[in-house]
């Protein structure tokens, strides 16, 4: 999603090296799209499942789309933004991708079970790979902890990193790189269900 926000006046962002209209400033959401998703009816058959704020390294935590430049160096693009802190937008849009498989569900607000699945860890890439410009990409990584939560404590059950880079193609324009990433995250989605799926009898139940 997109909101659109008219500043008073045309800017050039030089960090990239890249000419485009300045006067309007974008905005965007992201999301995780996975095909298949539980039945309504069955949504609630899942696991209990939260997800916890996930942490980010720095240099990708501000409101600006990052382009890695060059092989130590990112620039941020303070004209195309993230609706919402993206550590917080993907610790969202993580949940309710998760939830809305066969694999998950949300807790119930009106009580805490005695047994849930707890997701944490720390996004450590989020860019726009402009160091080739025939073949810019979109990559995604995060270091992912699963573990189920009982009356006793807790239980590892998955860490494992994990990570995708979707080339861009022939449009490299920001909206371009919001839609590969939404690809990168569904992606990593669809890891996680996968390994979970198989998880040793018990530990997935």
């Amino acid at each position: 999603m997109m909101i659109t926000c008219i500043l008073t006046s045309a800017l050039f962002f030089a960090g990239c090296g890249i000419k485009n209209d300045y006067t309007k400033k974008q905005m965007y959401r992201l999301s995780a799209e996975v095909n298949d998703p539980a039945d309504p009816s069955n949504r609630s058959a899942g696991v209990p499942l939260v997800v916890r704020r996930l942490d980010i390294s720095p240099e990708f935590g501000g409101a600006g789309f990052v382009y890695r430049v060059d092989q130590n160096r990112f620039t941020q693009d303070y004209y195309n933004n993230y609706m919402t802190p993206p550590a917080r937008m993907i610790s969202d849009v993580m949940f309710e991708a998760l939830v809305n498989s066969p694999q998950f569900a949300a807790v119930p607000k009106n009580r805490i079970p005695d047994d849930i699945f707890q997701l944490w860890g720390k996004i450590t890439a989020l860019y726009c790979d402009r160091r080739n410009a025939s073949a810019v990409s979109a990559v995604v990584s995060m270091a992912l902890n699963l573990d189920r939560l009982h009356k006793d404590g807790f239980t590892p059950v998955l860490a494992k990193t994990y990570s995708a880079q979707i080339p861009l193609g022939s449009d490299t324009t920001p909206q371009a790189y919001l839609q590969a990433l939404n690809r990168g995250l569904a992606e990593i989605v669809k890891n996680i269900l996968s390994d979970f799926q198989s998880l040793p009898t018990g530990d997935n139940q």
